[in-house]
């Protein structure tokens, strides 16, 4: 396969440095992490590690520790030797996945509303206050970042490392459904009024009410991504319908 027909790949910046991360796969492990999850290389592309070792001026071995480790994590399909792609996440996943998060986030919410300390209720306030001011800039990239930020620290803040460890496995998942999906205006004013609630339950203690609002948080979220998706998939569906009819 020739370079210039790898039209995802071309987009990859290869610009940055390797020197200041502890190897080169994990380098091209950020690199090609960063163009799944913001979709410069979309769902189905193959991945040519020979092409991707061109790109970024690499040996094939960091590219296949990058791959296999993208693939462990869900996002990459294939083996070297039939060839590697970028993950197709259907309906069913993404249900699967907010099923689980749910579970692992109002546990989370529980325990931290068990442990939480006065600098860790500050720390939350202040993410929470980043997420009024980016919706206030409409700055979403931002906001989604900020959005897993808060629940990540609920977790760290739960001390229960094998918790941790999972939930950030879905963590990258939940990156590529982010930009895939449309948070309108007023879903985002519902956003920010549920991580208020939890962080009140979280930093008053009081954990059977803190895991009750996280549980229901992701069940909305899930809602909002599905009904998101499938409008997307529709609109897919007519476009290529009517490229069809102009064929004919």
């Amino acid at each position: 396969m020739r370079y210039q027909k790898e039209p995802g790949i071309r987009t990859i910046n290869s610009g940055q440095s390797l020197q200041n991360y502890p190897s080169r796969a994990e380098k091209v492990y950020e690199i090609l992490l960063e163009s799944i999850t913001k979709r410069r290389i979309l769902p189905g592309e193959r991945l040519v590690e020979r092409v991707l070792a061109k790109k970024l001026g690499v040996s094939k071995t960091p590219i296949r520790e990058a791959l296999n480790r993208l693939k462990e994590e869900g996002l990459v399909e294939g083996t070297p030797y039939c060839g590697y792609s970028v993950a197709k996440i259907s309906l069913k996943d993404i249900e699967a996945i907010y099923d689980l998060r749910e579970v692992l986030e109002g546990l989370a919410a529980r325990k931290a509303a068990e442990k939480i300390t006065k600098k860790q209720i500050r720390q939350l306030k202040s993410i929470l206050q980043s997420l009024e001011n980016c919706s206030k800039e409409k700055e979403w990239e931002h906001y989604y970042l900020l959005d897993l930020e808060f629940h990540n620290l609920l977790t760290a803040i739960s001390k229960n490392e094998r918790l941790f460890q999972i939930a950030r496995l879905l963590e990258n998942q939940t990156k590529l459904l982010m930009s895939v999906s449309i948070m309108l205006p007023e879903t985002i004013e519902d956003s920010l009024k549920e991580h208020r609630e939890i962080l009140n339950a979280v930093g008053n203690h009081k954990p059977d009410l803190a895991e009750q609002l996280a549980r229901e948080h992701i069940r909305n979220v899930k809602k909002i991504v599905l009904a998101s998706l499938r409008k997307c998939n529709q609109a897919n569906r007519k476009e290529k319908t009517r490229d069809s009819l102009k064929e004919n």
